[in-house]
């Protein structure tokens, strides 16, 4: 990330257009001109640079020893994230090097305020551009940890529904012969395609779930109930075949089998689909099992923990997964 030195160097070498009435005396353009939405400014005791017209980082001046602050807000709209790397190279969980040579991330949270701060994270350098850890803070992000209570629930969640779990295992075969893969599905943020009518009904029904095994809800006991299992028992299992089909060859093998792209050879649109068909084959009632009841907890809203944690300040590394 740039530091105040390169900041000092812009304004000093760009002039404030003459003609512009969108600058005032202590203000540059960061790009064009006509974008004055995009701005450094120099305040008495730092200089600013504004995306949008907010504020993002304000950077302070060495003090005698070449120590200096940069006072960071992070952002959530897309492109504004992105001209905010483009002009300062800052991004949420870029890696620095501390004064002792570890790399650390650096999470920027967006909803600083809800924690009653001014700013995502301040962070203090030394004349090397390393982090000094001791003088410096980041916002809190969280993940979210599993209770007892949580644990439990799940528990009895899957006791309740054993014997419906144990028949989809027992229809394999049937998903099997009736799965649909893509790869909307089986891409990187791939989504179900479970009719979002369905979801509702079930999410309702599995509103009635207390975590009490000995109160089975009675809708759980219902042929409809029984029909839409079997619609999510299949989803899942299509999601989970898409996933390991687009895994094996980043995607290729569906657009070979469909002869996308100049994958026009009948030898080898037949070969992807053989291998389509191996994947599909090659799954087992307890890779099928442990897709099935992940979609359930999600239904259930028992698939992460209830209990908020606040992670580490600079941490080596940053789950898959964090919250704001």
């Amino acid at each position: 990330m740039y530091n105040y030195q390169h900041f000092d160097n812009l304004y000093n070498n760009t002039r404030k257009p003459p003609r512009s009435k969108k600058y005032q005396e202590n203000q540059r353009p960061l790009r064009r001109v006509p974008e004055s939405w995009l701005m450094l400014q120099k305040d008495p005791n730092s200089y600013v640079v504004k995306i949008n017209r907010t504020e993002v980082a304000r950077y302070y001046p060495p003090d005698s020893q070449g120590n200096y602050e940069v006072a960071i807000r992070g952002l959530y709209a897309t492109y504004d994230i992105h001209l905010m790397y483009v002009f300062t190279h800052i991004h949420s969980c870029m890696p620095l090097t501390t004064t002792t040579g570890e790399t650390v991330r650096v999470p920027l949270n967006p909803f600083y305020k809800d924690q009653e701060k001014d700013f995502s994270a301040v962070l203090c350098f030394n004349s090397s551009d390393q982090l000094v850890v001791e003088e410096s803070w980041h916002s809190d992000v969280y993940r979210f940890a599993s209770t007892d209570e949580d644990k439990a629930k799940r528990k009895a969640l899957k006791a309740q529904l054993e014997a419906y779990i144990t028949l989809q295992m027992f229809k394999l075969p049937t998903l099997k012969a009736n799965v649909k893969v893509n790869d909307d599905q089986g891409g990187p943020f791939g989504e179900e395609q479970l009719n979002s009518s369905v979801r509702l009904e079930i999410n309702s029904l599995f509103g009635a779930f207390t975590g009490d095994t000995s109160q089975v809800p009675e809708a759980l006991n219902t042929p409809r109930f029984a029909q839409l299992f079997d619609e999510v028992s299949q989803d899942a299992f299509n999601m989970l075949a898409s996933k390991r089909i687009y895994n094996e060859g980043n995607g290729s093998l569906f657009w070979k089998a469909q002869g996308y792209y100049g994958t026009k050879h009948p030898d080898e649109k037949a070969d992807a689909q053989e291998k389509i068909n191996d994947i599909i084959n090659a799954i087992t009632p307890d890779d099928h099992k442990k897709s099935l009841i992940a979609r359930l907890m999600k239904y259930a809203n028992l698939s992460k923990g209830s209990q908020k944690v606040a992670l580490p300040q600079f941490s080596n590394t940053l789950p898959n997964r964090f919250h704001f």
